[in-house]
């Protein structure tokens, strides 16, 4: 009888323990899930056919660039605005630092693209405005596949356009200016280090010459008034006539070039920062 008791007991424990680990695996299979899809269509906006062909062009922009691409639809934001949702998103099923996602939210019925890394160097303020003029063309007229494409498409033509070197980030949270990494300014102590190794080498230059040839100063004088001559010629000269040619030089644009293209960016509730912008339709 005990044997059987504690067989029962035995029994319900194990089923308690399957029952509460269910949830956490489901869970935890459903972010994995979500970790290996590149596409989230939430909002049930696009057939099969057209989400493999998105799938399709994620995969290749993450081939080409090295960043992180997502696409997302939803229908429910949580009570977010539109970009901190696609911000949250981002940082929730990616393990990279650079990359891009693309939304189209509509619960709060806006488009937005969001980058962050080295991405925000490419998606600055000009480039945010056309990717969502593409965007909303398409999202007009409930063209839900087009929309992605066509801002996914002008991503990547930001990536193959845009000197990155020359845009910098502009943090509306505290107006700090924000150079690319990579381009590096000289600084005060390198300039004098610089100037000091020209100058001991210029000096080690002019001493050798003095040493190798002997020379001395003051150890030898030309007689210039012996040995020089001077003839003097008059020469007039006229003026008959002047041209002046004027040329209007055209002013540089900002945008991919000159002094570089601005990226406004705000950090958001995942602490990251990021660039890009949303537009309603």
């Amino acid at each position: 009888m005990k044997m059987i008791k504690r067989c029962l007991t035995m029994a319900l424990l194990l089923c308690m323990i399957i029952f509460c680990m269910t949830p956490v695996q489901a869970e935890e299979s459903a972010q994995q899930a979500a970790e290996n899809m590149q596409l989230t269509d939430q909002a049930g906006l696009l057939s099969e056919t057209e989400a493999e062909e998105i799938n399709h062009r994620l995969a290749e922009l993450e081939e080409r660039t090295g960043w992180e691409f997502m696409a997302l639809t939803t229908d429910d934001a949580g009570g977010e605005d539109a970009t901190s949702y696609a911000e949250s998103w981002f940082d929730k099923y990616t393990g990279k630092d650079d990359g891009v996602i693309c939304a189209i939210d509509m619960d709060n019925r806006e488009i937005v693209v969001r980058a962050f890394g080295e991405a925000m160097y490419y998606i600055t303020d000009n480039r945010t405005e056309r990717i969502l003029d593409a965007g909303y063309e398409e999202i007009s007229e409930e063209k839900h596949a087009a929309t992605l494409q066509a801002m996914l498409g002008e991503v990547e033509d930001a990536y193959q356009t845009e000197n990155a070197d020359r845009n910098y980030l502009y943090d509306e949270d505290t107006g700090e200016v924000i150079r690319h990494p990579r381009k590096k300014s000289i600084t005060l102590s390198e300039i004098l280090i610089a100037l000091g190794l020209a100058i001991v080498a210029g000096g080690a230059t002019v001493f050798g010459i003095f040493g190798k040839y002997r020379l001395k100063f003051g150890g030898y004088k030309y007689p210039i008034e012996k040995n020089g001559r001077v003839s003097l010629t008059t020469k007039e000269d006229r003026l008959v006539n002047s041209f002046v040619t004027r040329r209007q030089i055209p002013k540089q644009t900002s945008s991919g070039g000159g002094g570089g293209s601005r990226s406004a960016v705000h950090t958001g509730s995942g602490g990251r920062r990021s660039s890009g912008g949303s537009r309603k339709f």
